[in-house]
């Protein structure tokens, strides 16, 4: 809707990316929504992306098929389990990659009392930055995804508050 008023033509404000009302950007029901879970955690597969894991696990799964007649097992079993193999290979890979990614959490904690919890951290085997960064000079405690763990237990023994739950628990 267009509202003109004299020479002053108002448009209603367009939010980025709402060109059109997709799923995503539509509750489908009332409450908080769930999270899904996500397969990948790294990779983040488009249509092209989707399809070339399923047409690798269909091959996978035709040497399964492949394998299952010449070794007289049932062909059913080895056709699923080359497929799924190919799956588990594929996730564990992504799993392996999300792991060994940095992360960093702040708590407005001031640059000491960051440097205490990343030195104890570093007495647990935690290898752990401080991260000043933004115009405010704001600190935080920098980790990889693997020792998220440590670092929570660490936090809660120091009477910092919690980490909040990731997008993958």
């Amino acid at each position: 809707m267009t509202v003109t008023a004299g020479s002053f033509v108002y448009a209603p404000p367009r939010l980025v990316g709402m060109d059109r009302s997709d799923a995503p950007y539509m509750p489908l029901r009332r409450g908080r929504p769930r999270r899904r879970r996500r397969l990948f955690r790294t990779a983040k597969l488009n249509s092209v992306g989707r399809a070339a894991v399923v047409a690798s696990c269909l091959a996978a799964a035709g040497l399964g098929f492949a394998a299952g007649r010449v070794s007289g097992l049932p062909v059913a079993a080895t056709a699923l389990a080359g497929g799924l193999l190919l799956l588990a290979v594929l996730v564990a890979a992504d799993r392996r990659k999300w792991r060994a990614m940095r992360t960093a959490y702040g708590w407005g904690g001031t640059e000491d009392e960051v440097s205490a919890v990343a030195a104890e951290l570093l007495g647990r085997g935690v290898v752990a930055n401080v991260e000043i960064w933004g115009a405010d000079d704001s600190v935080s405690l920098q980790y990889r995804h693997a020792d998220a763990g440590v670092v929570a237990t660490v936090l809660a023994e120091q009477g910092i508050p919690p980490m909040g739950p990731t997008p993958f628990d």
